[in-house]
This record gives C-alpha cells, structure tokens and sequence, in this order.
C-alpha cells in the first residue's frame, strides 16, 4: 500500500472524541488524499484512550464503547487500511531504536511508538501523522516524514 499515509492512535482518536485541535485533524484528513493507514494496535490503544476520557469525564458515559464499535465498523467497511502484523514490524522496530539512540542527541523511542513507526515501515510507508512530540523527533531522526494539520 503506496497510497496511505500511517495515522497514529494520538492523531486518530481526534476523529472520535473531541479535543481542542480535533478540527485541525479533521481539515487534514479532508485534505489527504491518501488511504489512513493503522495497524492491531489502534484497536488497543484506541480502547484504552477513550476509556481513559470517559473516566475522566472528558466524553460521556458509555461513549467510548460506541465511539470505538464506530471505529471497528470503519475497518470492516474499508475506511482504514489496516497493516498486518509480523515479525517484520518487531525487526523494523529494533532497527528504528538503534538509529534513535545513536543520534545526537539521542531520542528515547518508547516501545509502543516504535511498534507504530515499526508498522509504518515494514508497510514501506513514508509518512506519519501524530498529535505526540515525542514520536515526532523519533520519526524525524528516522528520516519518516512527519504530516502535521
């Protein structure tokens, strides 16, 4: 898949729950012409992120399981191009740790965002969209290009 671009679970969660930049997420994606790529692990941590406000109080009781059944039926109908899963993602991700740290400075790559820019090239895409600074510099250091609303 050429054609997509990799939505990280920061940026995503915007089309879902509203947050203060949420409309600088939606003109982007209005904008885009390619394909919203995401991968397994949109489908834990997107539960947990929308868990999480409506235990905050940040979204109304009992949204976040219909927001994410909503985000469920747009993988089913085809909206997202969902990556598959192999030991490629994990080889992508130690190689992208290695290049983080021996850079000067050296940027920390968490292990969850490694397994999403790990996705992102074992799918051979070129860019990422993220809402998280810190995934930014890594992707940057990796020589990913970073799409920002």
């Amino acid at each position: 898949m050429a054609n997509a671009i990799y939505w990280d679970t920061s940026a995503l969660i915007k089309l879902y729950a509203s947050e203060a930049d949420s409309s600088d997420y939606l003109r982007l994606l209005v904008r885009q012409s390619e394909d919203i790529a995401v991968s397994f692990l949109h489908r834990v941590e997107l539960y947990f992120a929308l868990r999480g406000k409506e235990t905050r109080g940040e979204i109304a009781t009992g949204s976040a399981t219909q927001l994410f059944e909503l985000f469920e039926r747009h993988i089913s109908a085809g909206r997202y191009y969902m990556i598959p899963w192999g030991e490629d993602v994990a080889m992508e991700a130690r190689k992208l740790l290695d290049t983080c740290v021996t850079a000067s400075p050296p940027v920390m790559l968490r292990s969850l965002d490694g397994l999403h820019l790990g996705t992102l090239r074992a799918a051979k895409l070129q860019s990422v969209v993220t809402a998280d600074l810190k995934m930014r510099d890594a992707a940057r250091i990796a020589g990913i290009g970073v799409v920002e609303p």
